[in-house]
């Protein structure tokens, strides 16, 4: 073979051999060069602690890869852990804090909780980490109250209307309420501070007088401060409607009961309604008048005053009732005219 081919040869084999060794580190590399995260310990248990103790641990993040590791995230599954990290990038071989906070304010008893880490580890995106505690009991007052909006429905100006509702302590020591915001108008039947024991209840009432309240809707609060760490403070709202106040009502009651023919007794039947005077006006009934014969209103007339009610009685003649009725039963009315008075200026 002559010297310039093997020269040329040898040269070409040594290109490639070359060329071979570089693609191989390429590829070696792009395969090695990857973050790995790990954690000093998965799981930790802050042990028995008091309410109000917030335990700290730190966590330990090391990268045992050999390209940056990149924490993108750490998020608890409850906002009781509070966590902070002393670094989001990790070089290779280095080391991170995650400390992690426990806020025991409400909780009690075995309680645990996860951390989330999210990372740019192609093998574990996501690494979870687990808290627990066991806090012991406190003693403590906790506030129930079953239904914390009240309606008032349709009042009439001037009115005075009472609402009630309950507060029950379902806590293991006294519940006091400290104090109550209210208005002029609304009015409360308790004496400050309101203690009230374990598992006990109170009727609170409002008294809610809508005198000097403007005609339309109600949409009202009422506050009230307690000792319940959890609930300080909480609010009763009010809501209605406040309506013009007629200046005369008349208002019919009777027993409600229909009257019953097929007794052996021939004696005729007694039957009373009741006429009241709502309003602030005076109002007078000028005639009363049956449908029918055989039902007698005993009075012709009646003057009402303001607030003041009275019995109008009426009779059934029952043997002629018994002659004109011709099937199983029938309906009558009373007729009632009523004299109202208009004022004229001239």
């Amino acid at each position: 073979m002559p010297k310039k081919n093997v020269i040329f040869f040898v040269l070409l084999i040594t290109i490639i051999v070359v060329i071979s060794i570089i693609i191989f580190r390429n590829i070696q590399n792009s395969v090695i060069r990857v973050p790995k995260i790990a954690i000093s310990e998965e799981e930790w248990d802050f042990g028995k602690v008091m309410q109000e103790e917030n335990p700290t641990h730190k966590f330990i993040i090391t990268n045992k890869g050999n390209k940056d590791l990149i924490i993108e995230q750490v998020k608890a599954s409850c906002g009781c852990v509070k966590t902070s990290i002393s670094d989001n990038r990790i070089l290779p071989g280095k080391t991170a804090e995650l400390e992690a906070v426990f806020y025991t304010t409400g909780y009690e008893r075995k309680v645990e909780k996860n951390i989330f880490i999210k990372s740019n580890d192609p093998d574990e995106p996501e690494k979870k980490l687990r808290v627990k505690i066991e806090i012991e009991h406190k003693f403590k007052p906790k506030i129930n109250i079953p239904i914390n909006e009240l309606d008032m429905g349709v009042v009439l100006q001037g009115e005075i209307v009472s609402l009630n509702f309950i507060i029950e302590n379902i806590g293991d020591t006294e519940l006091i309420i400290k104090k109550i915001d209210t208005y002029d108008y609304i009015k409360y039947n308790a004496g400050l501070p309101l203690i009230i024991l374990p598992k006990e209840k109170f009727h609170l009432i409002l008294t809610y007088d809508s005198a000097n309240h403007k005609i339309g809707k109600v949409r009202e609060a009422v506050r009230l401060y307690c000792n319940d760490l959890t609930k300080e403070s909480f609010f009763i709202k009010i809501s209605g409607y406040i309506d013009n106040k007629e200046s005369s009502s008349l208002s019919i009651s009777t027993s409600g009961e229909t009257i019953h023919l097929d007794s052996d007794s021939d004696e005729n039947v007694m039957e009373k309604i009741i006429l009241k005077n709502s309003g602030d006006e005076n109002i007078k009934v000028i005639s009363i008048k049956s449908s029918i014969d055989y039902l007698t209103p005993l009075r012709n007339e009646i003057s009402l005053k303001s607030q003041e009610e009275q019995e109008l009685q009426i009779v059934l003649l029952k043997e002629k009732a018994r002659e004109e009725i011709k099937g199983d039963r029938a309906e009558e009315y009373l007729y009632l005219t009523i004299a109202l008075p208009i004022k004229i200026n001239k």
